[in-house]
């Protein structure tokens, strides 16, 4: 992590994230093997729970997680800015049943940097996301943009967890231009409070108009 980031006190991590955000773990090792997982719950100073990912998710890599192995941490800071943030932890305990969970350690200080170097501006704009032309539309709002992404919106079924592909279509009324576009965007963060999907997307290509 960049001596140029800012550093951050130990409560900055419970101010800025949710509980079931994504969280990219890398063991501190020679080959410095990651993994994605959610963050399942936190005791301010002490202790982060996250989920341990199956076999399919994240291979091996879960072998790995022993006792004292060091470890580096980052999420985004969903709640807040949307900036970037890491830091060091350790594994403090490893539970199996009845769900597949390790605990590290609480952060001692948090690195932060942000991710967008576009101004975002709030919006509430009507949008579609889709995977493909031909398949289901799924209507939401764009609440925030920049000319290098934004953040899109959308109610969920109570089952739905997280949006399973790397990338997807937006199609809205750009603000400036008045003209219908779809943009082909990266999924670059996500997380869901109650029925509300909130995905952070980067812009993959320039705008297209539609029709």
């Amino acid at each position: 992590m960049e001596s140029s980031n800012k550093v951050r006190d130990i409560h900055y991590f419970a101010q800025n994230v949710a509980i079931g955000q994504f969280i990219s773990v890398e063991i501190a090792n020679s080959n410095r093997e990651s993994f994605k997982t959610h963050l399942i719950g936190c005791k301010t100073g002490s202790y982060l729970i996250l989920e341990i990912p199956s076999v399919l998710d994240a291979g091996n890599v879960k072998d790995l997680l022993v006792l004292d192995r060091k470890l580096i941490i980052r999420t985004i800071c969903e709640r807040t800015t949307g900036d970037c943030m890491g830091f060091y932890s350790s594994v403090q305990g490893i539970l199996k049943i009845p769900y597949p969970v390790f605990f590290a350690s609480y952060p001692e200080e948090v690195e932060t940097r942000e991710l967008r170097t576009d101004k975002r501006i709030a919006t509430t704009i009507p949008c579609m996301m889709f995977k493909q032309e031909s398949g289901e539309k799924m209507p939401g709002l764009i609440t925030d943009l920049s000319e290098g992404g934004c953040r899109f919106e959308l109610m969920v079924q109570e089952e739905v967890v997280k949006v399973k592909v790397n990338s997807m279509y937006l199609r809205y009324v750009d603000p400036a231009t008045k003209v219908e576009i779809t943009r082909l965007c990266e999924v670059c963060s996500q997380r869901k409070i109650g029925s509300v999907m909130s995905i952070g997307f980067s812009f993959m290509q320039a705008m297209q108009q539609t029709g």
